[in-house]
């Protein structure tokens, strides 16, 4: 059974008013991303931060399932709302993807889909030219929730969305070129003006085709755990040969976020890894290096 998941816990802070709500070819947001969800999922879920909520946006999606972000793991942020679907909802897999989608469709999904059940993915995301990750959509089967519930109970303030892709042992970054003609597609809304002029990444690039990711030994939630326990020195290890992985394949994303933990690790200023920020934000075309490093 495939459990479809919109995640629609967010605020809507940066777009001005709720952009769930907002119309798209006169329907809103979030009935799009439902009816598209609907046409491959056997059960759909709506998460949301509270009941209210969870009404509200069922009337609108005819979706009448829903999960509530369980403020209990420990993490925050779209992260929380992943691992709350993982750990909450029982199924052979699991398709989850952000409710401000405006041009999704089920096409796209079942191509994603199928191409991580052919590699028999435990996890599986999209990834554009530049090395960036559409971090928010994601696919899990049942065994990457083995992994997860360590992750859910350690990382707190530090986990991110991209914590999933590091904590599995097979994992499926999908090329956008391999799921869609039209990359619009895959992108979301942040700000108003996206709708009129939608950020696209880079479709070809740094990375041109699916990369395949096999791990013997899980170095993340070793390392995770080993900065748990205080161990900063073999934690740090840990997390630059992470860097070194995603380095090779240009996953410049992962890089930069292996690149941050292990900087926090580090007990003293770490000229060679500031620069490697530096350069993984240049390489994504991102703005600013110091909003990418927790403070």
């Amino acid at each position: 059974m495939l459990c479809g998941v919109i995640l629609a816990g967010g605020l809507s802070e940066r777009f001005g008013c709720d952009k769930y709500l907002w119309n798209v070819n006169d329907k809103p947001i979030i009935s799009i991303v439902a009816f598209a969800l609907r046409e491959i999922s056997d059960r759909i879920y709506l998460l949301t931060r509270d009941k209210t909520r969870a009404a509200q946006l069922s009337e609108i999606t005819g979706v009448e399932n829903y999960i509530l972000d369980d403020v209990n793991i420990n993490c925050g942020g779209p992260l929380r709302g992943l691992l709350t679907a993982l750990l909450k909802v029982d199924s052979e897999e699991y398709l989850i993807i952000p409710g401000d989608l405006p041009w999704i469709d089920g096409l796209s999904l079942k191509r994603f889909v199928e191409r991580c059940r052919e590699s028999r993915a435990e996890c599986g995301s999209i990834v554009w030219g530049d090395g960036s990750l559409s971090s928010t959509i994601q696919y899990f089967n049942s065994d990457a929730r083995q992994y997860l519930s360590e992750i859910a109970k350690l990382r707190g303030i530090y986990g991110r969305a991209t914590d999933t892709f590091r904590s599995c042992r097979r994992v499926l970054l999908t090329h956008v070129s391999s799921i869609t003609d039209e990359p619009k597609k895959l992108v979301g809304v942040n700000f108003q003006k996206d709708i009129i002029s939608p950020q696209i990444p880079p479709i070809y690039g740094f990375i041109n085709n699916d990369i395949y990711i096999k791990r013997s030994s899980l170095n993340f939630l070793t390392a995770v755990k080993l900065e748990s326990m205080g161990d900063l020195e073999n934690a740090l290890k840990m997390y630059v040969s992470e860097v070194e992985e995603y380095l090779d394949l240009n996953i410049y994303h992962l890089a930069l976020h292996a690149l941050i933990d292990a900087k926090r690790c580090s007990s003293m200023e770490e000229k060679e890894i500031d620069q490697q920020i530096i350069e993984c934000v240049s390489r994504l075309g991102w703005n600013k290096v110091k909003r990418h490093i927790p403070k």
